[in-house]
C-alpha cells in the first residue's frame, strides 16, 4: 500500500505567517463576495487568479515543508471535486477558485480567533462547511417556501410515487442514524439534533421540491445573448442537447454549435443564487469560533 509522507488529519501546532493569511484571505473572499452580489455573480478573472497567487505566495514566502506539502494537497483535493460540481452546473467557477485559494491559504487553523479551544483534527476548509451551508439552506428556505407555498395552493404541483421516493429514503434513513445515534454510550447534547434535525428537514424539502424550484430558476435567452459560463437547463432540451452533446455550462464551442443549428433560444438558469457570501460567512465564523460542529458534539 502506497501511504503518504503526511497526513491531513495531522494538523500542526502553529502556522507559519497565520495572521496574514487570515487578512488575505479574508479580504480576497470578501471582494468576491461582493463582486457575486453587486456585479450579477461575475467575479473578475484579476482577483480569482490573483487570490490564488497570493495564497502559493504565502506559502512561499512562510515555508515550511510539511505545511507546504498539506497545503497544496488539501487544495489540489477541493479543486478537483468542486470542479466536477462546475462541470455539471452546480458551481459557478469563480466559487472553484475561491475554496482552492482559502484552502491553500489556510490549511489549518491553529485557534480560533475568538475561542480558547485549540483546532480540530481536520483542514480549515472542512470546518468552515458547517456554518457556509446553513447560511445557504436558510437563504434558499426563505427564498422559495414562499413560492413553493404558492404552488401547493395553485395545485400546480403533483405527487407521485417517483416524486416522494427520494424524500420517503431520506427520512428513513435519518430515523435509522437516529435510532443510531441514541444507543451509543456517548450522550450528544440537543443542540447536535437539533442542527443535524433542520438539515435533513431541509433536504428533504429541497429533494421533494427541487423540479419546482429548478424551474423557477429558468428563463429562455436568445442564442445571440448567451454568455460562457451561463449554465443550460438541458432537462428541459434533452433531445437537443443530446444532438449536439451539450453540457451545462455554456462554451463558445457551445454556443457556435447552437447558432449552426440556427436555435433560436435555449433555457438558461438566470436565477441561480449566489454562493460565495456564504462562503464568507462560513470563513468568518470559523475564523472567530473555530468548527462548529465540533464545538455541538463534543461541547468543547
Amino acid at each position: 500500500m502506497l501511504e503518504l509522507p503526511f497526513s491531513l488529519l495531522s494538523p500542526p501546532a502553529s502556522v507559519p505567517g497565520i495572521d496574514i493569511r487570515i487578512i488575505v484571505a479574508v479580504a480576497f473572499t470578501g471582494a468576491a463576495a461582493y463582486y457575486d452580489i453587486f456585479n450579477k455573480k461575475w467575479v473578475p478573472d484579476a482577483l480569482l487568479w490573483g487570490f490564488l497567487a497570493a495564497s502559493l505566495l504565502l506559502n512561499v514566502v512562510f515555508f515550511d515543508s510539511a505545511i507546504f506539502t498539506q497545503a497544496i494537497a488539501i487544495a489540489i483535493i477541493i479543486a478537483a471535486l468542486t470542479y466536477v460540481l462546475y462541470r455539471m452546473g452546480q458551481l459557478g467557477g469563480a466559487d472553484v477558485l475561491v475554496m482552492a485559494s482559502i484552502a491553500l491559504a489556510i490549511p489549518y487553523l491553529p485557534k480560533p480567533l475568538l475561542a480558547a479551544s485549540q483546532a480540530v483534527p481536520y483542514p480549515f476548509f472542512l470546518s468552515m462547511l458547517a456554518p457556509t451551508g446553513i447560511a445557504f439552506i436558510l437563504h434558499m428556505l426563505v427564498r422559495f417556501i414562499p413560492y413553493i407555498s404558492r404552488q401547493l395552493a395553485q395545485g400546480k404541483v403533483k405527487f407521485t410515487v417517483q416524486k416522494v421516493a427520494g424524500p420517503a429514503l431520506i427520512v428513513i434513513s435519518l430515523l435509522i442514524f437516529g435510532t443510531i445515534v441514541s444507543s451509543l454510550p456517548v450522550t450528544l447534547p440537543a443542540s447536535y439534533f437539533a442542527i443535524i434535525g433542520f438539515l435533513g428537514v431541509s433536504l428533504v424539502f429541497f429533494s421533494l421540491f427541487m423540479p419546482e424550484i429548478k424551474a423557477s430558476m429558468v428563463e429562455k435567452i436568445p442564442t445571440s445573448q448567451l454568455q460562457c459560463e451561463d449554465v443550460m437547463a438541458l432537462e428541459q432540451m434533452p433531445e437537443l442537447s443530446k444532438k449536439l452533446k451539450l453540457s451545462p455550462v455554456i462554451s463558445e464551442k457551445a454556443i457556435a454549435a447552437l447558432k449552426r443549428a440556427k436555435v433560436k433560444s435555449v433555457p438558461v438558469y438566470t436565477g441561480m443564487p449566489f454562493f460565495l457570501p456564504y462562503l464568507f460567512i462560513g470563513l468568518a465564523f470559523t475564523l472567530l469560533f473555530g468548527d462548529l460542529l465540533y464545538y455541538i458534539a463534543f461541547g468543547i
